[in-house]
């Protein structure tokens, strides 16, 4: 099955999934989040985007795209309304299961395409656990995270733009998926002090004497109205087209790496 029907797994038939199968492609696992981004975004917003990167990737690469995992482990973000959060352990064991339904099949090069900063845990547990059973050497994409590495040179003052439903997310939305975007709900990203903390994100905390934030564990509800960290005024649809541009770029380059260096290499996908 060389060149397919659809590189989506979830519109193929069992028997078509065999065939593709056969010709060991990488497979991307999309994983999101069901929660709050501020009063202007929806709450599937994680889980889109990380849909929107697989496929856009599997289309650039010829890899698959497995259905999206919608749900995701998001505590921080639980008192605000809509928020759908699983246990991190929940979230770990569907990952496996997944993976282990996928090298049932045959298919042995997974990607996992993650959009939530609090699933990571879960994603490198699975990884590992599919690593020491299997042999499997899985890789990982984090779209979001990625934006905030790659767009900094977009910006005059990243660190004060950067946030939770602010930058760069709101100008990658605004080209994405611009008719989910409510433009008269957006609303700024002022975070209030609470008992002698000042906040710099949902979990950051200013430390005296010292440019680098601590960490503390909070619902985000506790310092934000809104939902929203960071300026929302600067977004642009200007902006979001190189957030695509640089983002899944990036995504794709490391998909073909990672096809490249794990096809034909027994110690990166060994048979149990």
């Amino acid at each position: 099955m060389t060149n397919p029907r659809t590189y989506e797994l979830g519109r193929m038939s069992w028997t078509e999934a065999r065939e593709a199968a056969a010709d060991n492609p990488v497979v991307l696992i999309p994983v999101g989040a069901i929660e709050q981004h501020g009063p202007h975004l929806p709450l599937h917003e994680d889980a889109i985007v990380a849909d929107h990167v697989a496929k856009q990737v599997a289309a650039a690469t010829g890899a698959l795209v497995a259905p999206v995992m919608n749900y995701g482990h998001s505590p921080m973000f639980a008192a605000y309304a809509g928020t759908l959060s699983l246990r991190r352990e929940t979230l770990t064991a569907v990952m496996v299961d997944i993976c282990e339904g996928l090298v049932s099949h045959g298919f042995r090069r997974l990607v996992f395409v993650d959009n939530n900063g609090g699933n990571q845990a879960s994603v490198m547990a699975a990884a590992f656990e599919m690593r020491t059973k299997h042999g499997i050497l899985m890789g990982s994409l984090y779209p979001w995270q990625l934006g905030y590495q790659l767009m900094r040179s977009a910006y005059d003052d990243p660190d004060k733009v950067y946030g939770h439903g602010a930058e760069p997310e709101l100008s990658a939305m605004l080209v994405m998926f611009p008719e989910q975007v409510q433009h008269d709900r957006i609303e700024g990203g002022e975070l209030q002090g609470i008992e002698g903390w000042r906040p710099h994100s949902y979990n950051g905390v200013a430390v005296p004497g010292y440019d680098v934030p601590g960490t503390v564990y909070w619902d985000f509800s506790d310092v934000s109205r809104s939902g929203v960290s960071g300026d929302t005024s600067v977004a642009s649809e200007e902006t979001g087209k190189v957030w695509v541009e640089r983002v899944i770029g990036f995504c794709t380059a490391f998909v073909r790496e990672f096809d490249a260096n794990t096809k034909d290499t027994s110690w990166a996908q060994q048979p149990e």
